[in-house]
């Protein structure tokens, strides 16, 4: 993403450095810079610290905190597959809020964000159609999911013909 940061008195030798990492920055004028900040800077949450200095570092900045949250993810359980000969397979999904079933197929968006692209056995592929980020949802298991029938032992029935 383009980072702009307004000042006053800037001059063109100036960097914006981010988590001590000078970065390509565009001289616009005195009171404006520029420069593009790369995903692998913010791939994973938290603060990372924003200052303007110059190359020899005599002419600084304050810093500024830049807060990185954990992009959103699908909040579905992948419960189950319909699969068929034309390769128009179903996902079978479990909405972790109200637990509601959802069939699926590939090109779906979920919650209005998550487009679903690919459907195995093992998992799910959703993309994230603002932020463009993969999302894998794998396979969950009754176990996983908490939910379902409890697994009761089958009670004795007495009959008449328990006698051997």
């Amino acid at each position: 993403f383009k980072l702009e940061v307004s000042g006053d008195k800037f001059e063109p030798g100036v960097r914006i450095v981010v988590d001590g990492r000078e970065l390509q920055t565009r001289f616009t004028n005195a009171q404006q810079l520029s420069a593009t900040v790369s995903a692998s800077m913010i791939t994973n949450p938290g603060v990372r610290q924003v200052m303007v200095k110059s190359s020899n570092g005599i002419l600084y900045s304050n810093s500024l905190s830049l807060n990185i949250s954990a992009p959103p993810t699908p909040n579905y359980s992948y419960v189950g597959i319909i699969g068929k000969p034309s390769y128009t397979d179903t996902a079978i999904l479990q909405d972790k809020t109200n637990r509601e079933i959802l069939n699926v197929q590939r090109g779906d968006v979920l919650g209005g964000r998550f487009r679903l692209t690919s459907i195995s056995e093992k998992e799910l592929v959703f993309v994230d159609t603002n932020l463009k980020i993969k999302h894998t949802l794998p396979f969950s298991t009754d176990r996983d999911r908490a939910i379902g029938p409890q697994t009761r032992p089958t009670p004795r029935v007495d009959s008449e013909d328990d006698e051997p």
